[in-house]
């Protein structure tokens, strides 16, 4: 729990680049029209109006899909530069309430309130001042929600959206998500949602009755973590930090130092894939990867990996480690230890199936059944054949 009472203030705007592209132009507002990179080999849906959503397109789908819905469907570009600006004045909006406020991308804002309601009053007063003033300065209506915590605050504006307020009181938690849709739960994506579903799961609730071995023998050690969210659990602060300033790191030391080139490709795999699924986990992505050899007299050299573009899958991150690796192998000297960081992290942008982001490409596809299955069996159940050798 966050503070000693409801005071965790969730914004989310839903379909964001929709409802920025609405906000900027009214004739939208009522109009199904979706946002999609016509340029890419592959076009989806990036975002889509709430009109859109109506007539059954969800985000992912290929635009040659959505069109065969509704062939009058209008397409736009992604128009980032605005975007960026309502994120810039959705956080100016939040700071005028509390310093505490982390921003997430897409038109999710979580503030604080707890340490400012001398000033501004109850934190429900302080969430209708919000809306009102979102609705007055950017065009948009958000969906709020007041909550002890982070999670039963996303839960709650993912209940009420597309817009609305709501206050969950703390000591209600359970009581509120107990009758909610499980579909609703952050962790419950596609693959998790169908097992769910033919277990005969509909609630939340019905999930947080479940034991530890009952859990377990239905989603796998991880499926904890799933559970206790059901419960309401979560200890994450509202955290002021910016993602690029975080680090996921990982370290492989070897028994006995070494010098050929296939051990430390092994540990270099070891390490990606473990630090991959870490992140994925926490929905982010990275641009920058390094590597550090740690050698048998003491020194240290690094290397690094600069993307334009997300980082997200084991394979990317695998080919950026070793590119980032040979820049730091500069010694014919053995070598005891190996550490990876993957750096600059951004959100993942997608919903995850515990905790894993579902890709929209056939290799983000496998690379999330690839982590449904580690989560439930371990990091080792499924891995590269060239970590193989490395123990």
């Amino acid at each position: 729990m966050t503070g000693d009472s409801a005071s965790v203030v969730h914004i989310n705007i839903t379909n964001f680049a929709a409802a920025v592209a609405a906000a900027k132009n009214s004739a939208l507002a009522d109009s199904a029209f979706i946002i999609a990179k016509m340029s890419a080999s592959r076009s989806v849906v990036i975002s889509a109006s709430q009109r859109a959503r109506e007539e059954g397109i969800a985000i992912g789908m290929p635009v040659s899909s959505a069109l065969r819905l509704v062939p009058s469907l209008a397409i736009l570009p992604p128009d980032s530069k605005a975007q960026a600006r309502a994120e810039s004045e959705l956080y100016t909006i939040a700071s005028r309430f509390s310093p505490t406020i982390q921003q997430d991308s897409g038109g999710h804002v979580y503030i604080d309130v707890s340490g400012t309601t001398r000033l501004f009053g109850p934190p429900v007063d302080c969430a209708v001042r919000m809306r009102n003033e979102i609705f007055e300065l950017l065009g948009m209506k958000p969906a709020i929600a007041v909550a002890s915590n982070k999670l039963v605050a996303k839960i709650g504006t993912r209940a009420i959206r597309p817009s609305g307020l709501t206050l969950i009181r703390q000591g209600n938690e359970s009581s509120f998500l107990a009758k909610q849709d499980i579909s609703l739960l952050p962790g419950v994506g596609p693959t998790i949602g169908r097992l769910l579903s033919v277990a005969g799961f509909q609630d939340i609730g019905e999930l947080a009755e479940l034991d530890d071995a009952q859990v377990v023998s239905l989603l796998g050690k991880r499926g904890i973590a799933l559970r206790n969210a059901a419960m309401g659990w979560d200890a994450a602060p509202v955290d002021s930090r910016s993602p690029d300033s975080r680090t996921i790191q990982r370290r492989i030391d070897f028994a006995e130092p070494v010098l050929e080139a296939s051990a430390f490709r092994a540990a270099l795999i070891t390490a990606a894939e473990d630090a991959g699924l870490t992140m994925r986990q926490e929905l982010m992505a990275c641009k920058t990867i390094w590597c550090t050899l740690f050698w048998v007299d003491g020194s240290t050299t690094e290397g690094s990996f600069t993307s334009t573009l997300p980082v997200l899958i084991d394979a990317q991150i695998i080919n950026g480690a070793w590119s980032a690796l040979q820049q730091a192998a500069k010694r014919r000297v053995r070598i005891r230890a190996i550490g990876l960081s993957l750096k600059k992290l951004v959100p993942a942008r997608r919903e995850p199936d515990l905790f894993t982001p579902p890709g929209t490409s056939k290799e983000e596809q496998l690379q999330s059944a690839v982590d449904a299955t580690r989560m439930r069996f371990g990091i080792a159940a499924l891995t590269h054949a060239a970590a193989v050798i490395h123990v």
